[in-house]
């Protein structure tokens, strides 16, 4: 609990190898940045310390350089008195493991980086040939996270099944993202989770808080929008079978869609007329989404996080209900901020 009386800060709490190391971390620190990802991408974690002193310095020396990369580290964003009622709230940046360090200076300072999916990781790195058959795309993540010693999260309504499926001299992860895209199902692999999750669900909660034009929390907005292949009315999926040379065909037509706009036109492998109307809702999902898009850089909000969605208001024509795509918390001498890139949630399907 903080004093309502103080203002509002944001301090890190961190463990390094299990070890909390919070005091040292904010007695030194110039910068922290966490960047959080709905998907595709792995979460980073940043830290810039002061070094003047040499203390970091001689910490890397009794640890080893080598016996540091690699290492576990895990943060968590403490935000004091933010909403001036002397309540503190967390956000939990979730494990890491360090990939980068580096010393420079005048003045000397020490960088750590750290990334939730290593560069060196085996899902990520080794290179794998296997033949997948009669399995869905649930059971194919489940494995690949059992394999490494990962938890696997399914929450997508839909699940894609498949008679056969190559993995030719792929990593598992770039394999699964593969899968993933093809079957319109969203892919984020963070703090030793590998999550799949239907992102028509997320735009569905409620918005945790409303981005008002005029207010101080605002620091910086740029809104985009473009009609270039991102505005169709529907989409038609036809696929002919090639040894039985029947045809299935499913036209999915989005609500309140104007009708003089264009249908996007797929051809891609289904076996049934619902599986033609699952990927005809996804394709279109995938096109129409980045109809507006928008940027914000906010005074911080822990609250802010990739997934989370927020209303929009005082922007006219860009007003909206949004998603988060993206948020990049950081704490530094200016204090607190956050980056965060959103598109607007497509209403109905």
């Amino acid at each position: 609990m903080s004093n309502s009386n103080i203002a509002r800060r944001t301090e890190m709490r961190v463990r390094i190898k299990g070890v909390d190391v919070s005091e040292n971390v904010n007695e030194y620190l110039q910068s922290a940045t966490f960047t959080d990802n709905s998907e595709d991408d792995s979460d980073d974690l940043q830290l810039q310390l002061d070094d003047r002193d040499g203390v970091w310095l001689e910490w890397l020396g009794k640890q080893g350089t080598e016996d540091v990369k690699g290492s576990k580290i895990s943060a968590v964003m403490i935000q004091h008195n933010h909403n001036d009622d002397g309540k503190d709230r967390a956000l939990d940046c979730g494990e890491f493991s360090i990939d980068d360090m580096s010393a420079a200076g005048p003045p000397s300072r020490i960088t750590i980086k750290a990334t939730s999916l290593p560069y060196t990781s085996t899902i990520r790195k080794a290179k794998t040939t296997r033949e997948w058959e009669h399995i869905s795309l649930r059971k194919i993540a489940e494995e690949i996270a059992k394999r490494h010693k990962m938890t696997c999260m399914f929450l997508s309504y839909g699940d894609v099944y498949y008679k056969r499926r190559s993995q030719v001299q792929v990593s598992d992860i770039k394999f699964l993202k593969r899968l993933c895209k093809a079957a319109g199902i969203s892919l984020k692999v963070t703090n030793n989770l590998i999550v799949l999750f239907d992102e028509a669900e997320f735009e569905k909660k409620k918005a945790v808080t409303t981005i008002k034009r005029g207010s101080s929390d605002v620091l910086s907005y740029r809104f985009r929008t473009s009609l270039n292949d991102t505005k169709y009315s529907a989409c038609r999926v036809s696929y002919t079978d090639p040894d039985s040379g029947n045809t299935i065909e499913y036209t999915f037509t989005a609500p309140k869609s104007n009708s003089d706009d264009p249908v996007l036109e797929v051809n891609e492998k289904v076996e049934s007329t619902e599986d033609a109307r699952r990927l005809a809702r996804k394709r279109l999902r995938e096109k129409n989404r980045f109809e507006y898009q928008a940027d914000f850089t906010l005074v911080g909000d822990v609250g802010l996080v990739a997934g989370s969605t927020v209303n929009v208001s005082g922007w006219g024509f860009y007003d909206g209900k949004y998603i988060i795509d993206s948020a990049r918390h950081g704490v530094g001498s200016s204090g607190h901020t956050v980056a965060i890139t959103l598109h607007r949630v497509l209403e109905g399907y």
